[in-house]
């Protein structure tokens, strides 16, 4: 490696580390303010950085609130992924994902404020979520569990409803216990499962997302010092 190499290496580093620090002093204010709030003067003084620092990185409060949603969600696809890794079958990963993402939203409500407030077009940019359902699509539609003629059709069914499903828990608290799963039916019936197949999926047990309390998903529910 060359000296201008390193150099390079160090200041991308330098200025990820910022960005995450601005981050999670942005998720500390977002948990204490709500997401409605307008938190840039909140998030440069919790920061401890200049104006001008902030605006290197964020030019706008739903600049930020994306960028807090990307990596919030990331962290808690990369769980769920992790896991799910001993399943091998794609339309068992696939509802059960979904099921997992939809209870760990009810646990962790201020994530689905997040998505309800960020458009769908930022919130799905550089998200896992493309990553890994076109994935489990593809593999589902080669098995013959899924009748789709395209997996981007399959995907965008799943990102029109989880959204919606997602602002239902978070501002209809009153909804059933098992909404995740009669949401996950209803989707896995919409890919051309038949009913008793994705009956069956959606009954089966699944554990809780096992989520860190110092992640940063961890972080919307308590308080915790930012990370140096």
């Amino acid at each position: 490696m060359t000296i201008q190499d390193h150099r390079t290496r160090v200041a991308a580093e330098k200025r990820e580390r910022m960005r995450m620090r601005l981050i999670e002093s942005a998720l500390l204010v977002f948990s204490e303010k709500g997401v409605d709030a307008a938190v840039i003067d909140d998030v440069i003084a919790q920061a401890e950085v200049s104006r001008g620092t902030f605006y290197n990185y964020f030019r706008t409060n739903e600049e930020l609130m994306a960028a807090v949603l990307l990596e919030v969600g990331n962290e808690l696809l990369q769980l769920v992924e992790q896991a799910l890794s001993t399943c091998n079958e794609p339309a068992q990963r696939l509802a059960t994902a979904l099921r997992m993402v939809l209870h760990t939203t009810r646990r962790y409500p201020l994530m689905g404020r997040f998505t309800s407030r960020v458009g769908i077009d930022l919130a799905v940019q550089n998200s896992l979520a493309l990553v890994y359902l076109p994935r489990d699509l593809k593999l589902g539609i080669d098995a013959g569990r899924f009748q789709l003629s395209d997996p981007l059709i399959g995907l965008d069914l799943i990102f029109g409803a989880m959204r919606a499903a997602i602002y239902a828990l978070v501002s209809r608290p009153k909804l059933p216990a098992r909404y995740p799963e009669d949401v996950t039916y209803h989707l896995l019936l919409s890919l051309g499962m038949t009913k008793a197949t994705a009956r069956k999926l959606v009954e089966l047990p699944i554990k809780p997302v096992d989520v860190p309390p110092d992640s940063l998903l961890g972080r919307t529910k308590h308080r915790h010092p930012l990370s140096d």
